[in-house]
């Protein structure tokens, strides 16, 4: 019987080991928009642009609302979700995760980063290690959002077509 407890303690203690700080931060964030996909009763769109980063899309009255693009690398994986103003077509928020390894194998996380981005506030928070490390004013033409728009709009594009 206390060996079977002690198992049980020492699986507890393993998971709990497995999870990252930064995971209750993104896993809010995440939380809080597939939310919103369920309040606007979004439409989920099969589509990928650009082959290199998979996509989930999302609709609401045939225009983009939320873009979720995922990619990885041989020691990196990053996922970023964009949030559309439905009636300006602008980037209202933005999250992204890049998880970086210490080797190919992934045994062990180097650095794990969140990007919390509110383009109408034009503020930008980075969260390293489960903690805000950064809180920072942005300029709003950052050049990133000229590839995510084409990527809006081709997929714009593609829904409307069916």
């Amino acid at each position: 019987m206390l060996k079977q407890i002690f198992i049980i303690i020492i699986s507890i203690f393993t998971l709990l080991s497995c999870s990252s700080p930064n995971d209750r931060i993104y896993t809010k964030f995440e939380n809080d928009l597939k939310d919103s996909i369920k309040i606007n009763n979004a439409e989920k769109f099969e589509y990928t642009d650009f082959i290199l980063h998979p996509q989930k899309s999302y609709f609401v009255n045939s225009k983009l609302k939320l873009l979720i693009l995922q990619g990885s690398g041989e020691v990196c994986d990053s996922e970023s979700y964009y949030l559309f103003d439905s009636k300006s077509d602008s980037i209202l928020f933005s999250i992204s995760r890049t998880e970086c390894f210490e080797s190919p194998d992934r045994w062990r996380k180097e650095t794990d980063t969140i990007y919390v981005t509110n383009f109408k506030n034009t503020t930008e928070e980075k969260y390293a290690n489960g903690v805000l490390v950064k809180n920072t004013k942005i300029k709003n033409d950052d050049y990133t959002n000229d590839i995510i728009f084409e990527i809006k709009i081709n997929t714009e594009n593609k829904y409307n077509s069916r």
